[in-house]
């Protein structure tokens, strides 16, 4: 780690003492990086004794180097400072960037916590998201400290610096301001100290002969979508700095994406074991630099990590995320494909790309070496809006060319002339001192804990992802009461919305209802416990004597699930918020509650088996049973037409959701089984779907049913059967497994989703119980009352792993045993 004498070597201008250069001669150019060396310097700055009492600073640039030094700088006292920024704001490049993403640490990997979201700045800090999110969240940032250093931070924005001349150990500041009436108009300040973070200007976009590539920074920059049906999109990339890389991986992306890509290296499970093989050959990289030697990355990964890449699945990851039938010319001076100068996550995905481009497949990918590109004239046979380009030798028609040759240094430094004369060599002599911290630098924890101090000491904010936390934490309020008009709700959270209560990153809700369940009445009292009970923070301010014992019966003293709990209960008391009132009726009011959270079950359930059906993922194993692909494949209609009918008809879903966590299907019950069902038992309701629509492939046509008795229906011909799929724990606080066969089911068909046991099994236990020495029929066949049941055994699961025609095979021969029987019994 670099000291703070260490720090100042790099950054002085030697021949002009006072003189500093700040980042735009280092090759690692992050958001994050650029702000470590912002606050090393100024750190090193006041420990090496270089700022005079009340010196005066000016800090020639407004990115993310500048601001942060002028902020660190303002920060220590006696000293002043003016930021000069040339846009008319400040962080320009950043602004309206909403699809390129800034990591903090993504470019450490394969070192520990890379994939931290958090930069942990002692100020000006932020969290991962898009670069405009990064950029206001830093900027509102840096207005507290501007407001908290009292007038010694100024900011001149649109001030364009066009000379600083040393003057009697001093610094004549010469810049172009907006003049009073309009127009420009020149001035001179005098400062004790001048910081160029002048940055690196910007990109040529016409870096290639007849073509216009928009800035790195720019969304229309980013590579888009195929739109256009070509079945081989191909995309001339120029360049291999990180610029190049990261727009070479998201033109190879079919979600444009090059964030996704690198995340899913860093984080794929096992990628640590090429911890050591990676950095042994950044070493090598190192050294063959240091003698001005070039090196090959691409032979290197392959020889020390091209078999683990492979093993661990990270090609066929790699592979899995290609645009479809991609071509990607990648065109580079050197005839070295990848740099040492940029991140490894980069160089790796591009190894990786490459790889995965080699198998026998459409896409593909070539590595053309040459120093100039000429775009041509194109032919007959190209493409409508296709180029065609002479690269060397190589001639390409490309959909899409992207140009990331670098910005425009000379052009931006040249004001700066008179004081960079000479620095080019005395850097590049540094960083031959300091290779690696020069590419990566680290924040010292001693000037991490300065600056911590400093903050403290003006009473900064915390950053606005902490404060997001904070707010996140705190309880929000709403309170329900009886009123002369009805049912009165009030508070932070509308009845509509309540269903975001049952999100696992809910915040919490402190919910006060005045009355007892009496008082409140049904369903209304019941809208309550079911809003309570399935959400993971929500505390009920209630009368705790009258609530208990009614919440208790409705969760962990149900007769029909098992697993619930009680939310937690405290005495009445407190404010409760008497925001965005609503008045209606006690019936209205918990229709628009329990709709609300049906709403919630019906997105969270198709999120589950969308998944399941299309991807063959069932995270947490919760359907129990593995459909093959053309099985699933059968089941997709049957369940989007369940989804339309679900959210056409309100009613209809409720009563189905009840009955898939309840066995009882009557008046009295419905109710209850309406609070049953719930989030705590989202996984038995992804079940009953899954069996049922499994069920419906083959029984046909089956579909949800909005009439007693149960809440399926089948049409064969004309003519309707009942069905009910239940996934309930309980039937009267007896165990399914050993209710099942003697309750008074009231349909058909029975499908019991939770039940995996041997239909004997089940049988035997009854039997065994019942005492009554006559055969029970076994589930599949018969059951009680001639009722037709089936479970999840072996049986069905063998089937339909094997496929959609052995399941049906399977469900046709239970149903003619079950119809055999049947005709066996009426005759004897």
């Amino acid at each position: 780690m670099l000291s703070p004498a260490d720090i100042i070597s790099g950054s002085r201008i030697a021949a002009t003492p006072g003189a500093y250069v700040l980042g735009f001669y280092d090759t690692r150019i992050t958001f994050y990086s650029q702000q470590i060396r912002a606050l090393e310097l100024a750190h090193a700055l006041i420990h090496e004794h270089l700022l005079p009492a009340s010196a005066r600073v000016a800090v020639v640039g407004g990115g993310a180097a500048g601001i942060t030094l002028a902020a660190g700088l303002a920060l220590q006292g006696g000293v002043s400072v003016q930021l000069f920024e040339k846009a008319q704001r400040l962080l320009p490049l950043q602004g309206d960037s909403h699809r390129r993403r800034l990591d903090p640490h993504i470019y450490d990997w394969p070192n520990p916590d890379a994939d931290h979201e958090r930069a942990e700045l002692p100020f000006l800090d932020w969290r991962s998201g898009s670069a405009r999110e990064v950029r206001n969240a830093v900027l509102h940032e840096f207005g507290e400290v501007i407001s908290a250093t009292e007038g010694r931070l100024v900011v001149r924005e649109l001030h364009s610096v066009t000379a600083v001349t040393p003057q009697n150990g001093r610094f004549m500041v010469t810049f172009d301001r907006e003049a009073v009436g309009g127009g420009r108009e020149a001035a001179t300040h005098e400062f004790d100290i001048v910081v160029l973070a002048i940055g690196f200007g910007m990109e040529n976009r016409f870096a290639l002969t007849g073509t216009d590539t928009p800035s790195y920074w720019h969304d229309a920059g980013v590579p888009g979508a195929e739109i256009a049906g070509n079945p081989r999109p191909t995309f001339l990339v120029s360049g291999n700095g990180d610029g190049g890389l990261i727009d070479l991986i998201a033109a190879a992306s079919a979600t444009f994406r090059h964030d996704d890509i690198v995340r899913g290296i860093a984080q794929r499970p096992g990628v640590q074991a090429l911890r050591q093989a990676i950095l042994a050959i950044d070493e090598q990289a190192l050294a063959a630099e240091a003698i001005g030697k070039g090196f090959d990355f691409i032979t290197a990964y392959e020889n020390a990590i091209g078999a683990q890449v492979e093993a661990l699945g990270l090609v066929d990851q790699m592979q899995e995320q290609l645009r479809a039938g991609v071509q990607l010319y990648f065109q580079t001076r050197e005839p070295e494909l990848l740099s040492i100068r940029t991140a490894r996550l980069n160089r790796l995905a591009v190894f990786l790309l490459r790889k995965a481009c080699a198998r026998p497949c459409a896409e593909n990918f070539t590595h053309v070496v040459c120093n100039d590109v000429h775009l041509t004239g194109s032919e007959a046979q190209d493409r409508e809006g296709s180029r065609r380009f002479l690269c060397g030798t190589t001639t390409v028609v490309a959909d899409w060319v992207i140009a990331r040759r670098g910005p425009g240094r000379d052009a931006i430094r040249h004001p700066f002339g008179n004081l960079l004369a000479g620095y080019d060599a005395e850097h590049a002599a540094w960083v031959q001192n300091f290779p690696v911290d020069s590419i990566a630098p680290k924040l010292n924890p001693a000037t991490r804990e300065q600056f911590r101090r400093l903050a403290r000491q003006v009473n900064l904010p915390p950053p606005r992802y902490q404060l997001a936390a904070v707010i996140a934490a705190m309880p929000r309020t709403a309170k329900l009461w009886l009123t002369e008009g009805g049912a009165r709700w009030t508070g932070d959270v509308a009845p509509t919305d309540v269903a975001a209560l049952w999100s696992d990153d809910a915040s919490p809700l402190e919910l006060t209802v005045i009355d007892a369940p009496e008082q409140l009445g049904s369903p209304m009292s019941h809208a309550v416990a079911r809003l309570a009970i399935h959400a993971p923070r929500v505390d009920l301010l209630v009368d705790v004597a009258r609530w208990k014992p009614f919440l208790s019966a409705l969760s962990s003293e149900s007769p029909t699930a098992a697993g619930l709990h009680p939310p937690q209960l405290r005495a009445l008391g407190g404010q409760p918020s008497i925001l965005n009132p609503v008045v209606m009726s006690p019936n209205d009011l918990a229709t628009m509650i329990n709709r609300a959270l049906d709403t919630w079950l019906l997105a969270a359930l198709n999120r589950h088996l969308t998944r399941y059906i299309r991807q063959g993922e069932d995270p947490g194993h919760v359907v129990s049973f593995v459909a093959s692909a053309d099985l699933r494949e059968q089941m997709e209609p049957i369940w989007q037409d369940w989804i339309v009918r679900f959210q056409a008809e309100p009613a209809l879903l409720s009563r189905f959701l009840g009955l898939s966590v309840c066995a009882m299907d009557d008046e009295t019950a419905a109710t209850e089984a309406s609070v049953v069902a719930g989030r705590r038992l989202l996984p038995q309701l992804i079940r009953a779907c899954a069996v049922a629509i499994a069920v419906a492939t083959t029984w046909q046509v089956t579909t949800p049913r909005n009439a007693h008795p149960g809440n399926l229906g089948r049409d064969i011909g004309g003519t309707q059967r009942t069905g009910h799929t239940c996934a309930a724990n309980l039937i009267d606080s007896e165990e399914m497994a050993l209710v099942a066969l003697r309750h008074a089911w009231t349909t058909e068909f029975v499908l019991l989703p939770m039940q995996t046991m041997p239909a004997s099994v089940m049988a035997a236990a009854n039997a065994s119980l019942n005492k009554t020495g006559s055969a029970i029929p076994l589930l599949g066949q018969s059951g009680a009352g001639g009722k037709l049941m089936l479970t999840v055994d072996q049986r069905f699961r063998v089937a339909a792993q094997a496929g959609a025609q052995e399941l049906a095979n399977l469900l046709v021969g239970i149903e003619e045993n079950h119809f055999t029987q049947l005709r066996a019994a009426i005759e004897s």
